[in-house]
């Protein structure tokens, strides 16, 4: 097998002979340049055989060729964009990381440079190519999913799965990024169960959402709080970093933190420093941080008015996972319809067996709600059905609406097809808005989208000037005409 190739590039000797040294060891080509022109050239002549490169923020100005480190980072990315793209810099102002994601840099490696920021790095990058190339998925026949206690057969998933076990092994921070239902949370104990960690400490998990963009309320419970610090503190409570020390924090949703408490928790990670609400102590705090969010995390970091700080995003995501949804690993879906039917048999002391057409109609579905839903889905239909056999009629109605959208188009009916999705549309929305009181701003929410787009689409629905009895009516409605899809 040919050696990963890796591009380093800096106008500073002494910071090239400083990488050489670090990765002197290691089993990788290793090519070194002092200026941006030389890169570029030797880069052209056969850009696929790098997996990733190192490139200096403030390189300087090469014949005119570049201003700085981005500018090459665009050419390279241009070139190759399955290249990992590392900025080093000991820049971290907002003008530096709007400029490095204007690039397209995939990550930051902050100076000083160590063996382990660097090695973090590249076997991040090394996941990734794996992940994305066919023919690099797991070929050995192993099973790395049942390995992390989790099911999946599919090549998509064994990759992150193998990849879980690699990162395992090493104590840098990790960023999931995955639709809801994908099991993030399941990753992230995976990790910690697999590390070094296991042994030291335990793994505590946290919702972001729980904190309702209250910076106060996340400070206090991440960093603890002294007896007196507000109304209602009648004790000294130890946060959840300080409970963690030695093991792991998993944040979950952390997208749903409001930028007063990122720049928060920005400083316990850059730090591993923190300080209880109310005191005056500062102390150390150790532990390894595994986040999660929504797939574009990255994109809510652009902008004038960005919803998630950059720096925050760098800092996190030394090693990212991203967990494809169910519905473009299709082989997984039997094997968990399986699985969950088995816990079900045992939890209810009953059998099961599905039919054919009931089978055929979950296989087609496209999950929208992942892993979580085929869970939720099995069991609801082991509760409210009494027959063994459980037949396509005996199927909910969201499934049996996907089936029609799939009969549509293959019977090339456009009209039917776009009808057929616009109700769906206006009942997943209907549905969220009967959830939440039909409080828009928190459906929106929900539905990851903003408030205003979520207006927008219930006036195209004429659904915005009804009132709640007006909605659940037509909830109803769209209800009971999907009914008579059963047969």
């Amino acid at each position: 097998m040919l050696k990963k190739k890796i591009l380093v590039v800096d106008d500073c000797k002494y910071v090239l002979q400083s990488y050489q040294e670090l990765l002197a060891d290691e089993d990788y080509s290793v090519e070194y340049f002092e200026t941006g022109e030389e890169a570029l050239k030797r880069f052209q002549t056969n850009s696929s055989d790098y997996v990733i490169a190192f490139v200096d923020h403030n390189l300087k100005l090469d014949q005119g060729h570049f201003s700085d480190g981005s500018e090459l980072v665009k050419q390279l990315k241009k070139i190759n964009d399955d290249l990992t793209v590392v900025i080093a810099s000991a820049d971290s102002s907002d003008e530096a990381y709007k400029k490095w994601l204007e690039a397209e840099a995939d990550k930051v490696l902050y100076k000083p440079i160590t063996k382990s920021k660097l090695m973090a790095n590249i076997n991040s990058a090394i996941a990734k190519y794996d992940q994305e190339c066919v023919s690099q998925y797991p070929t050995d026949h192993k099973d790395y999913a049942a390995m992390i206690g989790m099911v999946g057969i599919s090549n998509e998933f064994q990759s992150v799965a193998k990849n879980v076990l690699r990162y395992a092994e090493v104590d840098s921070d990790v960023l999931i990024l995955g639709e809801t239902g994908t099991g993030k949370e399941l990753i992230a104990k995976a990790l910690h169960q697999h590390s070094k960690r296991s042994n030291s400490g335990q793994l505590i998990s946290i919702n972001c959402s729980s904190f309702k963009g209250d910076s106060n309320l996340m400070e206090s419970e991440l960093f603890g709080h002294e007896k007196g610090a507000f109304t209602g503190a009648i004790a000294q409570k130890a946060g959840v970093f300080e409970v963690a020390h030695g093991g792991t924090v998993f944040l979950d949703e952390i997208h749903h933190l409001g930028r007063d408490a990122q720049a928060k928790l920005l400083r316990a990670v850059q730090e591993k420093k923190i300080k209880r609400v109310g005191g005056t102590k500062e102390f150390s705090v150790d532990f390894r941080l595994i986040c999660a969010g929504k797939p574009k995390l990255r994109e809510m970091c652009k902008g004038e008015e960005a919803e998630f700080l950059p720096d925050l995003y760098f800092r996190v995501s030394t090693l990212d996972l991203e967990l494809p949804p169910l519905r473009e690993r299709t082989e997984d879906i039997q094997p968990l319809i399986n699985y969950f039917k088995r816990n079900a048999e045992g939890k209810y002391g009953i059998t099961k067996e599905f039919s054919p057409s009931a089978i055929r109609v979950l296989k087609s579905y496209s999950w929208p709600g992942n892993v979580r839903e085929v869970e939720n889905i099995i069991e609801r239909i082991f509760v409210k059905i009494e027959e063994k056999i459980i037949r396509k009629k005996h199927l909910p109605d969201e499934l049996l609406q996907s089936t029609s959208i799939s009969d549509a188009v293959a019977e090339f009916d456009l009209e039917a097809l776009e009808k057929l999705q616009k109700e769906q549309i206006k009942r997943l929305i209907l549905t969220v808005l009967k959830t939440h009181g039909h409080v828009v701003m928190q459906a929106a929410a929900v539905l990851n989208v903003k408030r205003t787009t979520l207006i927008s689409r219930m006036q195209a629905l004429d659904i915005y000037d009804s009132s709640p009895e007006e909605r659940n009516g037509m909830l109803k409605t769209i209800i009971n005409n999907f009914s008579s899809l059963r047969i």
